[in-house]
C-alpha cells in the first residue's frame, strides 16, 4: 500500500504575503492562515483558531502573491512538510509546514481590493500543480 500525504485547509491569510526568489531564481511566498472550528457543548458556543503556515512555489507564488492580502480566505490543497533546523544556541528545532499544491482564492474572500471573480477565473486557470524544487 502506498503512503499518503494530502491535506486541505481553508482560512483566512493573517498578514501579507511577501514574495522572494530562491538564489537559483525559483519564486516563492509564505502565508499563515487563521482556520476556525466552532461548535457547541453543553449548549454554548465553543471555539478554536489553529494557525497554518503554507509555503507556494514558482508560477503560483509570482501570480498570487499580490492578492494573499490580510483577511483574504482561501482553501489551500497541499501536501505536509516537516522542516528542520538548528537555531544560534545549537538546539534542534522543527516545524511542520503545508506546501500547497493548489490555492483556491474564495469568490468576494472578505479582502478589499482583491481580484473580480473574472480575475479569479483567470488566475485558477494559470495556478495549476508544478513541482516544487525539492
Amino acid at each position: 500500500m502506498s503512503d499518503l500525504n494530502e491535506v486541505i485547509v481553508s482560512g483566512r491569510v493573517t498578514r501579507d504575503a511577501e514574495l522572494r526568489y530562491t538564489p537559483s531564481g525559483t519564486a516563492v511566498t509564505d502565508v499563515t492562515l487563521a482556520s476556525n472550528r466552532v461548535w457547541s457543548k453543553d449548549s454554548e458556543k465553543q471555539e478554536e483558531t489553529t494557525f497554518v503556515d503554507v509555503t507556494i512555489w514558482g508560477r503560483q507564488a509570482e501570480t498570487l502573491s499580490e492578492y494573499l492580502l490580510k483577511g483574504r480566505h482561501l482553501m489551500v490543497v497541499g501536501r505536509l512538510k516537516l522542516n528542520k533546523w538548528e537555531n544560534s544556541e545549537g538546539e534542534k528545532r522543527s516545524k511542520m509546514t503545508v506546501v500547497a499544491d493548489k490555492v483556491n482564492l474564495t469568490p468576494g474572500g472578505g479582502n478589499k481590493g482583491g481580484p473580480s471573480v473574472k480575475q479569479e477565473k483567470a488566475l485558477a486557470a494559470t495556478t495549476t500543480e508544478e513541482d516544487t524544487p525539492f
